[in-house]
């Protein structure tokens, strides 16, 4: 083929060779932004001349996939398409096996094509009266809308242009667990919340608007009691502050003497009440240890005497222990338990 070239001893094909006369592919355009060169490959595929807009016929090269839709390159792939598109409904048509047929059978469809094309356009002539060419008037084709409007005599709207509201895949106007606002509606103390009970409570239920009195308590500096006190004097009214506020140390005093007395009292009390507890559990204390240690007695004489019997003689399961022992007996266990280890657990007192 030409382009190749093939040596039998080596069996290395070189392709894609040019001859040496021929302009290089990568000096055609200096641009770093032109096609991209494969140097690999030596292959350019995108035109090199797209940044100049040179026209096609001018050209002696516009890359190598310019080659690839030139000529019957299109009609061809155009064939190859019918024919799988035909086999997979049942018929007989092979692009490589018979060519001629897949072209003949191509060209038919077509045909039936522009018929049936032309049939379409010849009934909406004859139903409407205009070609689809016509070019219509652009105030009368982008005027016409689908909006119902009433009008009355004197020009003013009166049925039909409603504002319209934004649509969205969210469902709206709608209100959960007896809320009359949306979420978001209300703001405090950096918190989000809701306009109608002032809860910041996210899907909480609504419980009503709260009572606004002590906002607007708030937001006052001087209470507004009648119209008439707002007539007073300033002097009056600053003497009815300090009495109110004489007022109100006096009653923040008493309750704290009486709430001092009340906690005395308690503690006295308490104290009482925290003895009696504990002398309960120390005699109870007392009578469990008392009991673990009799217990203690029986068992180490049991199992003295158990293990000076023979084994034939001895009971069934006489050395199993059912019950977890508890706190008092384990007490008891490590005060008498028997350290080999101590120097003076076999001292004895001689007296004389």
């Amino acid at each position: 083929m030409p382009g190749q070239k093939f040596d039998s001893k080596i069996r290395i094909t070189v392709r894609n060779l040019r001859i040496r006369e021929d302009t290089a592919k990568y000096l055609r355009n200096l641009n770093l932004e032109s096609a991209h060169y494969d140097p690999k490959t030596r292959a350019m595929r995108t035109n090199p001349y797209d940044d100049q807009k040179k026209p096609l016929d001018d050209l002696d090269y516009a890359g190598d996939n310019f080659v690839r839709y030139t000529g019957q390159t299109g009609e061809m792939a155009q064939q190859q398409l019918f024919a799988w598109e035909a086999a997979e409904k049942g018929a007989h048509v092979h692009m490589e096996a018979d060519p001629t047929k897949t072209a003949m059978a191509l060209k038919e469809i077509d045909i039936r094509k522009e018929t049936v094309v032309e049939l379409k356009r010849n009934e909406i002539v004859n139903k409407y009266g205009v070609e689809p060419t016509e070019q219509l008037d652009r105030a009368l084709m982008f005027s016409q809308t689908e909006e119902y409007v009433e009008y009355s005599r004197q020009g003013t709207v009166l049925k039909g242009r409603e504002k319209s509201h934004a649509k969205s895949r969210y469902e709206e106007d709608i209100s959960i667990n007896n809320h009359t606002t949306v979420w978001g509606s209300y703001w405090i103390k950096f918190q989000w919340g809701y306009k109608c009970c002032h809860s910041t409570v996210m899907n909480s239920y609504c419980v009503g608007a709260p009572d606004e009195k002590p906002q607007a308590e708030t937001e006052t500096s001087v209470p507004a009691t009648s119209v008439v006190e707002n007539k007073k004097s300033l002097v009056e009214l600053h003497q009815e502050r300090l009495k109110e506020e004489a007022r109100t140390q006096k009653l923040q005093l008493t309750k704290k003497r009486k709430a001092a007395s009340d906690s005395e009292s308690d503690d006295d009390s308490s104290d009482e009440s925290r003895n009696r507890k504990i002398m309960k559990h120390n005699k109870t204390r007392e009578d469990a240890l008392q009991t673990a240690a009799k217990k203690h007695e029986t068992e180490t004489r049991r199992s003295e005497k158990i293990l000076e019997m023979d084994e034939k003689s001895r009971p069934y399961n006489s050395m199993c222990e059912i019950n977890a022992p508890t706190e008092e007996e384990l007490e008891i266990y490590r005060l008498k338990r028997h350290l080999n280890e101590d120097p003076m657990a076999s001292y004895k007192d001689l007296q004389d």
